[in-house]
């Protein structure tokens, strides 16, 4: 079976070969056919597993958020909640939960969502009843091998060694801060990670490429002073003040590192 990697949030899940899959920001939608991930369609086959990530730096307990997020898709989808259940998926651990929605909708809706460290996995799937004996195994067995990996393929680097989220370009520092001092100290890239995804990439990927976390504010973080995460990466004497700034509020992020050599 082919395994998706998430080059941002380092989660792995197997699928079946041929399935499509989109990437949409957050959400990543599995499905047995392409025309089940458009969001209108309501044909033959619309089943699909959704998988959407959740940065949860302050370790947050999962029973409230688990509240809120069953709660939320009952009132968005006009659901009844049947009960929930303890859900564990290897070292990950959680919930899940069916939702009865109205019987005209014909379909099958189940939730889920499941811990590991301080990110958190809110899962969906949903298809027609009468295609249940057909999408229910495929699913279930998604979900069973969900995972997270220690580092992910194909990291790319900056000029000076600061490993790069997908799809992130050079850009000049004053295009993302205010104040440069020295812009020979500087970098600065722009791209179109949401800023939760970016802070689980930089901690994973930059102690496999020689960098020590040895600060971390994360983002948001009301007790910050700034709006912004950031990090203090050291490697061989060289620290580098990495600075996530959020865009759209923090659907997109920039990122701003300025070097040093450690006191």
């Amino acid at each position: 079976m082919p395994t998706f990697v998430h080059p941002l949030w380092g989660y792995a899940l197997e699928y079946p070969e041929g399935w499509a899959h989109r990437d949409d920001g957050e959400v990543v939608a599995f499905a047995a056919r392409p025309e089940a991930l458009e969001p209108d369609y309501d044909g033959e086959g619309m089943g699909y597993l959704l998988v959407r990530p959740e940065l949860n730096p302050f370790l947050r307990p999962i029973e409230p958020l688990w509240n809120q997020y069953i709660t939320k898709i009952a009132i968005m989808r006009g659901a009844k909640k049947l009960g929930a259940s303890p859900l564990k998926v290897g070292t990950l651990q959680g919930y899940e939960a069916e939702l009865l929605l109205p019987a005209k909708l014909n379909r099958r809706l189940w939730i889920g969502l499941l811990a590991a460290g301080g990110v958190i996995l809110h899962l969906m799937v949903t298809h027609r009843k009468d295609e249940r004996a057909a999408f229910q195994q495929p699913a279930s067995a998604m979900v069973s091998s969900l995972r997270f990996v220690e580092s992910v393929p194909g990291v790319a680097l900056s000029p000076r060694g600061l490993p790069l989220p997908p799809g992130y370009r050079a850009v000049t520092p004053l295009e993302v801060v205010e104040g440069v001092d020295d812009p020979a100290a500087w970098e600065a890239f722009r791209g179109d990670a949401p800023i939760g995804g970016v802070q689980v990439f930089y901690l994973r990927e930059a102690p496999r490429h020689g960098w020590q976390v040895s600060e971390y504010y994360p983002y948001p973080n009301p007790k910050a002073p700034a709006p912004l995460a950031r990090f203090r990466l050291e490697r061989e004497g060289q620290v580098a003040a990495v600075g996530l700034v959020p865009r759209e509020a923090g659907r997109r992020s920039d990122i701003a590192v300025r070097y040093g050599t450690a006191a």
